[in-house]
């Protein structure tokens, strides 16, 4: 958990010369007392401060106890106190410190008290709080009067005492956000978004091996708050305990992904929030982003399927049978004329809606998207068919709008999940966002209706009962001649559609061909020869010829033709 202190003060700290802030290196003693501020919003007692005392010093950090906890325990719990402190330091000292320094980068060393060790407070806290981290300690008193003047995060001590193992969580989790502060705050001026530093917190647990045994890890109770919940926005943060889950899960997407490096790389970047993983992307020369990523896992958390593409499954051991249901579900039956639902999405809010379908084969199914045009609605679906195969597919809405066909033919339509959010904010993100309405229209019409809709460039058609196929591109169709389809591994005459004649019309004949790697064009004859047309750039245009009316090809189609002489005007 990540605090902020008031802006007006982070904003003159960011402009401030830290170095001017340092103060003498006092090294503390064991017993020595110090006063600390801490948060009355996490403290058992809504104090603002406390007294505490030093009982022991590791290699990287000082552990002082609340005063007012340690004078209620006896002699012999006091002890157990002190031994689960050992415990903690050794944890932190052998394991936390070095791996995540390793891999997040240093946190402020020596910092604003020129103190090369950390403060760790165990303070009496609330029943719901574990840790908590205030980037005011980081600055001097001049910068922010509440400052504890210490690189520093506070942990629940009741906690400690309960359950040691639980509370190594809480401090792999604050120490990101020390370091984090680190990149970001002080050597850059930056101010993390709050979700992806959360994230990076919630990773950090993972990567110091504390989630290693899964059936008590911090990653399955994350993870069964997420199933309970899933649509939560990832971005929206009331610092809730389902802001938490969907982070996690969405983190251990990223890295199966991509590599624990995009979130590292984006820490130590010059960028924040979405832009950075964006940046990240560019820097790899990855085609997708943000947007496409987060597509994608909203169709894994319901396919959760790498046979499918490699993008649709979580690769993590224990996150591979995870499936996330519907967050509505709707009947839409042969009867029905129209069925008319919908979905209201925060930014970056995942919501799937499933669509039970029940059609006769000569019919398929039309959907239709309506939302508000100002608004960007990323939206995925997986058809699931009757023999058990899934396809998935993405919709590019068009001033919040936009329709797809779906074929129902031998294969069946058995369900349709469409996954949406909205992806129209990528700064600025608070813990309260608006949501925004997506509705969703689904019709019957019939199969061969949809076979001409859905026409796309490089499809085959034919028309009804005849054996000559052709390939579309634009507003062109190209004949094929049989020894074509053998020279081209995915193209199949079996994948042809019938097209009424109407529509085979509406697509003028070309047989101009190119090689891909080579700029000359040829016109294809029905003898099978190739013939250079041997003309100028400008010819070419004067004979009204269409530049769009060239096919490519690649290097067996170009080779299987003869050459005949060359077209010269």
């Amino acid at each position: 958990m990540m605090l902020r202190w008031e802006k007006i003060i982070f904003t003159l700290a960011v402009f401030a010369p830290v170095f001017l802030f340092i103060s003498v290196a006092h090294a503390a003693s064991v017993g020595d007392q110090r006063s600390f501020f801490v948060n009355p919003k996490y403290d058992k007692y809504a104090r603002t401060s406390l007294a505490a005392t030093l009982k022991y010093t590791s290699n990287h950090a000082y552990f002082y106890v609340d005063n007012n906890y340690w004078s209620t325990l006896s002699a012999g719990h006091q002890g157990f106190l002190n031994n689960a402190i050992l415990d903690l330091a050794k944890e932190f000292d052998d394991n936390i410190y070095p791996k995540e320094v390793k891999f997040w980068g240093s946190e402020p060393n020596p910092g604003v008290d020129n103190d090369p060790r950390i403060v760790i407070l165990l303070e009496e806290m609330t029943q719901t709080s574990g840790g908590y981290f205030e980037t005011a300690n980081g600055y001097s008193k001049k910068e922010a009067s509440s400052s504890n003047e210490a690189e520093m995060i506070a942990l629940n001590v009741e906690v400690l005492v309960a359950n040691v193992a639980y509370i190594k969580i809480f401090i792999a989790h604050e120490f990101q956000h020390l370091i984090s502060f680190n990149h970001k705050d002080l050597l850059r001026g930056l101010f993390e978004d709050f979700w992806l530093n959360e994230l990076r917190s919630e990773y950090s647990v993972s990567l110091t091996g504390l989630n290693d045994s899964y059936s008590s890890s911090n990653l399955k109770r994350r993870v069964d708050v997420f199933l309970a919940e899933p649509s939560d926005s990832l971005t929206e943060w009331p610092n809730k305990s389902l802001d938490y889950g969907v982070v996690n899960m969405f983190g251990q997407y990223l890295v199966d992904q991509y590599g624990p490096e995009i979130l590292s790389e984006t820490l130590q970047g010059p960028l924040v929030g979405i832009a950075s993983i964006n940046k990240f992307l560019e820097s790899k020369n990855a085609a997708e982003r943000f947007e496409d990523i987060f597509a994608d896992w909203m169709v894994a958390l319901n396919l959760n399927d790498r046979s499918v593409g490699n993008r649709y499954g979580y690769l993590h051991p224990e996150l591979r049978n995870i499936k996330v249901g519907p967050t509505t579900r709707s009947y839409f039956y042969n009867n029905y004329s129209d069925f008319i639902g919908g979905v209201s999405v925060k930014n970056w809010q995942p919501a799937w809606s499933e669509f039970d379908i029940e059609a006769p084969a000569d019919k398929s199914v039309k959907i239709a998207f309506f939302g508000e045009s100002n608004q960007n609605f990323i939206v995925s679906y997986v058809v699931y068919y009757s023999n058990g195969s899934p396809e998935v597919r993405r919709v590019r809405l068009i001033d919040g709008s936009g329709t797809v066909y779906i074929a129902n033919g031998s294969k069946k339509i058995d369900r349709i999940v469409v996954a949406a959010t909205n992806g129209r904010q990528v700064v600025g993100f608070n813990s309260i966002d608006q949501a925004r309405s997506l509705s969703i229209k689904l019709s019957f019409v019939e199969a061969k209706d949809i076979r001409e809709a859905t026409l796309k460039d490089g499809m085959l058609i034919k028309r009804p009962n005849e054996k000559e196929i052709y390939v579309i591109w634009g507003k062109y169709k190209r004949y094929l001649v049989p020894g074509i389809f053998s020279l081209y591994g995915h193209l199949n005459p079996a994948d042809a559609l019938e097209v009424g004649p109407e529509v085979f019309d509406s697509y003028q004949t070309s047989n101009y061909i190119k090689y891909v790697d080579d700029e000359k064009v040829y016109a294809v004859w029905p003898d099978g020869t190739k013939h250079w047309l041997n003309i100028t750039a400008k010819q070419w245009d004067a004979s009204s010829r269409d530049w769009g009316a060239i096919f490519t090809i690649n290097d067996l189609e170009r080779k299987y033709y003869i050459t005949g002489s060359d077209i010269t005007r």
